[in-house]
């Protein structure tokens, strides 16, 4: 699935009137990535430039966030054990020590905790090495996975990990809750790029649609999959982008604005923004949902339809419902953003109502990177 020089399109997905074309889903999956984050800004080129070469990307950064590790010592952790011992450690589970008679052989059923490197955290990150060695180095790679093969960085990865499982680390199947179960503090927080880094790899796996030797977690290509991998892709290259502009972007549940004591406030339905962004100083406030499906209705009109009624609904009352709650100084914009289809490749319409812009309009996932990124960041173009 690698991206065509001339500007063809990569794949098609959905039917009908929702048939989306999309130039590279490697590039949506480096935007939803934690590790986007943690790129430096050559880092972030090279990888848009270029989203096929992205578990490269993802390996040599993996490679070097290990390397230094290694050099400066892997960060240990606690470790929950539970071991028969000749002497007591910590808490004697006394229900194992009686049912297996141990005392009587002299031993005892301890749970202890014991200071190790092999965490879940390295274990996770020693696997997504090994992967990468074994794709890398074209072990099971389909034929259309041939330009991954780096045979020379496949043997460093391998190495790598070697010097991990001399150290004590496990080598085995990872946990994919690893990641999301991992806190961070001052002493160790440089392990955040190198487990995002372990998590894109382990997490696309070199997906492709050919059949090889290895069984791989393939692309989800349901509708909900790709809801979501385009919802996370949108919110976490705006913050990547916009902060650095003092604008703060995240996901929100945004509040009815009932009274506290009224007996139906806890039967109200949670309402979620896919992307709330707020710029203080500008005093503007942007209620953005993302919609992977065509903006329009063909049950409206002869010739295709207008905008879809359901997704106008919920935005205007998102935006109506917090008038009240973030203030009369604080501007309120809504907007609606859906990807291009190949009934209507471009949209990009605003209106007024009540005092609050409403804008709906698509990105073409078919164009280059570089045209992909200046839409997503046109959602902050002021309408006055």
């Amino acid at each position: 699935m690698s991206e065509p020089d001339d500007g063809a399109v990569g794949v098609v997905v959905g039917e009908g009137s929702t048939r989306i074309p999309i130039r590279n889903l490697w590039l949506l999956y480096l935007y939803a990535a934690e590790l986007y984050e943690h790129l430096s800004t050559s880092e972030r080129v090279q990888g848009e430039s270029n989203p096929t070469a992205l578990a490269d990307l993802a390996a040599r950064i993996l490679l070097a966030e290990v390397r230094s590790r290694l050099r400066r010592g892997l960060t240990p952790g606690y470790v929950a054990r539970h071991e028969v011992l000749t002497h007591v450690r910590d808490r004697v589970d006394q229900i194992t020590t009686a049912r297996g008679m141990l005392l009587e052989r002299g031993r005892v059923a301890c749970d202890f905790e014991e200071l190790t490197v092999d965490t879940p955290r390295n274990r996770y990150v020693c696997a997504a090495l090994l992967t990468a060695a074994r794709w890398l180095g074209g072990t099971g790679v389909p034929r259309s996975a041939q330009p991954f093969r780096d045979s020379s960085l496949a043997h460093d990865c391998r190495a790598a990990a070697a010097d991990m499982q001399r150290l004590g680390v496990t080598a085995g199947r990872p946990d994919p809750l690893t990641p999301r179960t991992q806190t961070y503090s001052h002493f160790d927080r440089d392990d955040r790029r190198m487990v995002a880094a372990a998590q894109l790899l382990l997490e696309l796996a070199l997906p492709s649609h050919a059949t090889g030797r290895t069984a791989i977690r393939g692309l989800d290509w349901s509708e909900h999959g790709l809801r979501r991998l385009f919802e996370e892709a949108v919110r976490r290259f705006l913050a990547v982008h916009l902060r650095p502009e003092g604008w703060s972007v995240g996901k929100q549940q945004l509040r009815w604005p009932s009274s506290s004591t009224s007996s139906m406030g806890q039967l109200l339905p949670v309402m979620e923004a896919d992307v709330v962004l707020e710029h203080r100083q500008s005093r503007r406030r942007i209620v953005l949902d993302t919609k992977f499906t065509t903006a329009f209705s063909k049950q409206f009109g002869h010739r295709g339809g207008g905008l879809r009624s359901e997704h106008l609904y919920q935005l205007y009352t998102y935006v109506r419902s917090q008038e009240q709650l973030v203030g009369g100084d604080v501007r309120t914009e809504g907007v609606l953003l859906y990807p291009a289809t190949e009934q209507a490749p471009a949209l990009d319409v605003t209106t007024e109502m009540h005092g609050h812009v409403f804008r709906v309009l698509t990105v073409d996932l078919a164009a280059p990177a570089m045209a992909i990124q200046k839409r997503l960041l046109s959602v902050t173009a002021s309408s006055s």
